[in-house]
């Protein structure tokens, strides 16, 4: 496959380009204060009606983000222009109280607290990434984006340790205190975004037109391809259930690898993975045409879901080290997820030349990769099981990747035969 020759001259970023970069990874760094920075306490010794007080916690924040996924199917992808900026600080507002509530309340109401934290948070992506899509460098903006993925989930729990550590907070309050410092950042985020320019008319001509989506035009897409789709949502639940539980117990595998008095391991293994990932994923914008685009995103993936097998098997044969097992599962799972949100749903609209929006085809697929998320949750919880969690994130890396190199392939073929009878949507299988 030839894929560089779709490959743009004009690759350097321009100033709004800069501008709504800086931009959108503030927003979604301030948004994962507010929901990823309770991960950085372990809350030993207590317990909700007999199950792990951390995972409930976990399992509560989590159906409240499910949920608001479920919602955004229809909100964000018929949320209009005008509105975006006052949704996403009432959003993001209503969760940082509700960090407050989490410290403030007694024990057995906290859950709720989080649930409630949760609840308003699922829709901020898809807010963010609306002033992001359908333009010619979007990649690259995308890649910024994807960077607190990695990145900024790391940091704010570092963050929240050291506060703990170095200040003595207590970790209840921890969370609010966290989101708190990062707040008056977001909302400097969002007037940048809310600032930005327009889509020129040489991204409508590269792209398609990106329009709100009513009930009957959401229908029209999934019965044109919404088998293709299928396949890729499949592989978008697998990777969120796997990067997800990776990323919600991060401080417990350290602290079962014996490194849980190094905080900044949680950021530093972190930072070669954001650095590698989003260059690969941000390459995607030197390819202009979207056929070759889509491959390169798809075949990529392919590769990393069977690199974290081998990758995984040769951990537990104890011929890689912990730290290089953490950081290149990491690349193994973010790139092919971060492909997802910089490229392969992007492209996949533009080689249709559907006139709707990545935020409908990105909430299908977070409702139900959030929900396979929680499913997982309760099945660690709830089946007695003696496993440790490092090795039953080795078990997940292992068979979620052979599901989704298999599931991968298959997609790519049906797409290829729908190109049969539409020529342009052909691939090169």
């Amino acid at each position: 496959m030839k894929i560089m020759s779709g490959v743009s001259r004009k690759y350097l970023p321009e100033k709004s380009t800069v501008f709504l970069m800086v931009g959108a990874f503030l927003c979604y760094t301030g948004m994962y204060a507010v929901r990823k920075s309770f991960l950085a306490g372990q809350y030993e010794g207590l317990d909700f009606h007999g199950m792990d007080f951390k995972t409930v916690l976990v399992i509560s924040q989590v159906l409240g983000y499910m949920l608001s996924k479920f919602v955004g199917i229809k909100l964000v992808s018929e949320m209009t222009s005008t509105k975006r900026a006052t949704s996403l600080v009432a959003l993001v507002g209503f969760s940082l109280l509700m960090l407050l509530a989490f410290a403030l309340l007694p024990v057995s109401f906290k859950p709720y607290a989080l649930f409630l934290n949760g609840m308003p948070l699922g829709m901020v992506f898809g807010l963010v990434f609306s002033y992001l899509e359908g333009r010619k460098n979007t990649e690259l903006l995308a890649a910024a984006l994807s960077a607190t993925f990695i990145f900024s989930t790391g940091f704010v729990k570092t963050v929240g340790v050291w506060l703990m550590q170095g200040f003595g907070v207590g970790e209840f309050i921890m969370p609010f205190l966290t989101g708190l410092v990062f707040f008056p950042l977001f909302l400097i985020s969002v007037k940048m975004l809310s600032s930005s320019q327009q889509r020129s008319a040489e991204d409508l001509s590269l792209r398609s037109e990106r329009l709100p989506m009513n009930a009957a035009q959401r229908m029209d897409f999934l019965r044109k391809h919404g088998l293709v789709f299928g396949g890729l949502v499949i592989v978008y639940i697998l990777l969120t259930v796997v990067r997800d539980f990776r990323d919600n117990f991060m401080v417990e595998f350290w602290a079962e690898l014996g490194m849980q008095g190094q905080p900044e391991l949680i950021t530093l293994t972190e930072i070669p993975v954001a650095v590698l990932v989003l260059l690969i994923a941000a390459f995607g914008v030197l390819i202009r045409d979207n056929r070759k685009a889509f491959a390169y995103g798809m075949y990529l993936s392919i590769g990393c879901c069977m690199g974290i097998v081998v990758l995984t098997w040769l951990f537990e044969k104890g011929a890689v080290s912990p730290i290089w097992w953490m950081i290149i599962n990491g690349v193994g799972l973010y790139l092919p997820y971060i492909l997802f949100h910089c490229l392969i749903f992007e492209r996949f609209v533009a080689l249709l030349r559907f006139s709707g929006n990545v935020g409908f085809l990105f909430y299908v697929a977070d409702a139900l990769g959030y929900t396979g998320s929680v499913g997982v949750m309760l099945f660690k919880e709830f089946s007695n099981t003696q496993v440790t969690w490092v090795n039953f994130l080795g078990d997940l890396n292992q068979l979620a990747g052979v599901i989704m190199t298999v599931v991968c392939v298959i997609t790519l073929f049906l797409l290829e035969a729908k190109s049969k009878k539409q020529p342009e949507l052909a691939v090169n299988v």
